[in-house]
């Protein structure tokens, strides 16, 4: 299989999962110091796979972490488009969340990512977020809840929808 990942014309498509997993009110984000923002964790979702599949996948290549679709309850749906590096992206981003208890400790300060060489997981408080440069940044602003979001954000066009 492969990643949703195709150059159409001059703009890259990509399909991508996150999950947002939030604690005593931290959230775990993927920091790598050779980048100038943070992301939540996720990746590619890959060809004949579906997002549930995908997030758990990733999270088991990146984490050595398993998650049970039962666990994942869908949060945002993002239509994204941006321009990175002189490249133009038009992204669908499917979001998760995790509902956590304090007994749960399977997401560790400083956890290393098995998929890149020098990236790692950093608990944020949720109030500092603005600081961790996290990207996309409406993520920051999900709602509260069980409420679902879909938010279109355009930055070329000056385009942010949230419904």
């Amino acid at each position: 299989m492969k990643d949703v990942s195709k150059m159409i014309g001059d703009v890259l498509f990509n399909y991508r999962v996150g999950v947002w997993i939030e604690k005593e009110g931290k959230v775990y984000l993927e920091v790598n110091p050779n980048i100038d923002f943070t992301t939540i964790p996720g990746g590619r979702v890959k060809t004949m796979e579906d997002s549930k599949e995908g997030i758990i996948r990733e999270m088991q290549e990146e984490m050595h972490i398993t998650l049970s679709e039962d666990e994942l309850k869908l949060k945002t749906i993002l239509e994204n488009f941006f321009v990175y590096e002189e490249r133009e992206y038009h992204e669908l981003f499917i979001l998760y969340k995790i509902d956590m208890d304090k007994e749960d400790n399977r997401f560790q300060e400083k956890a290393k990512n098995y998929d890149s060489e020098d990236s790692y997981y950093h608990w944020v408080e949720k109030e500092k977020l603005d600081e961790a440069n996290l990207l996309p940044d409406v993520l920051r602003k999900i709602s509260e809840g069980d409420k679902i979001d879909h938010i279109i954000l355009n930055k070329a066009k000056g385009k942010r929808i949230y419904e």
